[in-house]
């Protein structure tokens, strides 16, 4: 049978695991959730490895019995769950939690994520080997800042490949108004030689029916100006 510790808390409301809602549920990946966050999930992937799992292979665990705080014995058999099956964080744990909680809701400079970070760590480790809200919190906290850091790498990556599409979409506005202005001077180019060679091709035409008209009026004037011979006569 699963089990988890009395004092283990769900890694996404950071709640003891009670009963009711608060049970606590395996997943595919191995991470624990209670029921109600589970069912308070947009898409069925792990909140901290971002795994998918199926709803229906979800399963429910119960709790190590501890004198000092009611908990889950068997799920089958509900139990009345008090105030005093929570335990009470201290003075460092509780300072850790509300620092954590205000940057995940205000948000935080770089420099201070990783204080806070810095100082959670410190705290869970010198409280050995116990899986404490803070740690929970610390990693949760973790994940965020390197959300954040991919994003913000990201968003330098895209506003670079932004800056490369400019430049290259300027150097083509330049070669395309650099093509259209050599079109348009080959366009005047060709207007111009075609002016040209239709004037040449006039000038031929007038010039050679001006030659034409000459010749044709200079042949009848010599037929006329040269002497008319008589055939020889015949001697009988």
């Amino acid at each position: 049978m699963l089990v988890v510790g009395p004092n283990s808390t769900c890694d996404v409301c950071l709640e003891c695991y009670t009963n009711g809602v608060n049970i606590p549920h395996a997943i595919n990946c191995g991470h624990v959730f209670c029921q109600k966050c589970l069912e308070h999930l947009v898409q069925n992937k792990c909140p901290l490895c971002r795994m998918r799992f199926d709803p229906k292979e979800v399963r429910r665990l119960h709790v190590d019995r501890d004198p000092n705080v009611k908990a889950i014995v068997d799920v089958d058999e509900p139990a009345q769950s008090s105030p005093s099956s929570v335990p009470v964080a201290d003075g460092e744990a509780q300072r850790l939690l509300n620092e954590i909680a205000r940057i995940v809701k205000e948000g935080a400079k770089v420099n201070e994520i990783r204080r806070v970070i810095d100082e959670s760590r410190t705290y869970y480790k010198s409280q050995g080997d116990q899986y404490t809200p803070v740690r929970v919190s610390c990693l949760l906290l973790h994940n965020l800042a390197e959300s954040q850091r991919k994003l913000s790498l990201q968003a330098e990556e895209l506003k670079g490949l932004r800056a490369e599409l400019d430049g290259i979409r300027e150097h083509l506005t330049e070669e395309l108004e650099t093509v259209k202005r050599d079109y348009e001077q080959l366009q005047r180019t060709s207007q111009k030689e075609k002016e040209t060679l239709l004037a040449k091709e006039k000038c031929l035409r007038d010039h050679y029916d001006e030659m034409n008209q000459s010749w044709l009026w200079y042949v009848p004037s010599i037929a006329l100006r040269s002497p008319r011979t008589d055939p020889p006569s015949t001697v009988k």
